[in-house]
């Protein structure tokens, strides 16, 4: 947050050449006290003479010292001083030194308090959010007093764009939007608190199931045939047409969830489509997929076709292949696991 400092007054007077310049205002000093983690407090000077040489001696509360000079500051121009700041609240004491072309030096004391506040720690659950409603919950561990959004499609176009304003600030906000046609593929949420700081989140609900011939295995088995290589061979075509699209918009990655019928136990069933799962997943890699491949097992969990148990049912016997940035939506789902 940046402020004008007060030292003697908002703007801080030097002694030049012996004189004191009251009504040139030759250096004055705002300071940016407050900051998000990640950021630094600074102090930013305007100069509105030449100046040999700025500088400022600073000591903190914990003992922390800080020595900085800028050379040959023409007049009319700003200088940053940035600090070092740990989390939470600390006193600086130091002073403000100019040397200027004359030779003649001035300075000034400093004294001053700096904080970093926490992070407003932004984040949308996917299952909060409803493309077809055009809606989403956000939350924040800080209240949130105005939300901009913008919303990019899958053709890279801007579809919609605007500003929501809660009639009070809060931590839950219900962000509503409105659009033209188009295939959502990012989100972009910059949120501000009362305070004047913003964080930004960016959203990629965007996925592409590759369709695809199953990979038809062994009773039992998880070892890709030489048969049926020319399915995943086409496969990895499609997926590679999609990276090669949308890659340069979206952190692409490749999942891979593996499904059997309800024949056999159910604990078997989920190790087995988790071994098929993780084969695909290795073909593709060895293919030349270079990005991010997750892979899981779901066994006769996530049934495609509703079937009693024991029931050899060729379309619950499948594989899913999808490119997205993050996990696709599955019913009862663990965490994926990352191919090394």
């Amino acid at each position: 947050m940046r402020r004008a400092l007060s030292i003697a007054s908002a703007l801080a007077v030097l002694c030049a050449a012996g004189a004191l310049l009251a009504e040139e205002q030759v250096i004055s000093v705002h300071l940016n006290d407050k900051v998000v983690p990640g950021r630094k407090p600074s102090l930013v000077v305007t100069v509105r003479v030449d100046l040999r040489s700025l500088g400022v001696k600073l000591r903190r509360d914990d003992g922390k010292q800080v020595q900085l000079t800028k050379q040959n500051v023409p007049r009319n121009s700003e200088r940053t001083f940035e600090l070092p700041q740990k989390a939470g609240r600390h006193r600086w004491r130091g002073s403000l030194e100019a040397v200027f072309v004359s030779g003649e030096s001035g300075s000034m004391s400093l004294d001053f308090t700096t904080q970093q506040v926490d992070s407003m720690g932004l984040a949308v659950d996917y299952a909060d959010l409803d493309l077809e409603a055009h809606a989403l919950l956000l939350r924040a561990k800080r209240p949130v007093s105005r939300v901009d959004y913008t919303i990019v499609a899958e053709s890279g176009e801007t579809v919609g764009e605007g500003r929501y304003e809660p009639e009070q600030a809060g931590t839950r906000i219900e962000l509503g939007w409105e659009q033209s046609e188009g295939k959502v593929l990012k989100i972009r949420l910059v949120a501000h608190d009362e305070e004047g700081f913003s964080q930004d989140l960016e959203l990629f609900p965007w996925r592409w199931s590759i369709p695809h011939e199953e990979v038809v295995f062994e009773t039992g088995k998880w070892v890709i045939r030489d048969s049926e290589s020319p399915k995943l061979d086409r496969s990895y075509t499609l997926i590679q047409q999609g990276l090669d699209k949308y890659g340069k918009m979206l952190p692409i990655k490749l999942y891979i969830a593996g499904h059997t019928d309800t024949v056999a136990g159910a604990d078997y069933n989920l190790g087995l489509s988790d071994k098929r799962a993780l084969a695909i997943a290795r073909y593709f890699r060895k293919k030349g997929f270079r990005h991010s491949i997750f892979y899981q097992g779901f066994g006769e969990k996530v049934l495609k076709v509703q079937t009693p148990d024991e029931t050899d049912e060729l379309q619950n016997r499948r594989a899913e292949y999808v490119l997205a940035a993050h996990p696709p939506p599955m019913p009862q789902s663990t965490a994926w696991k990352q191919l090394r």
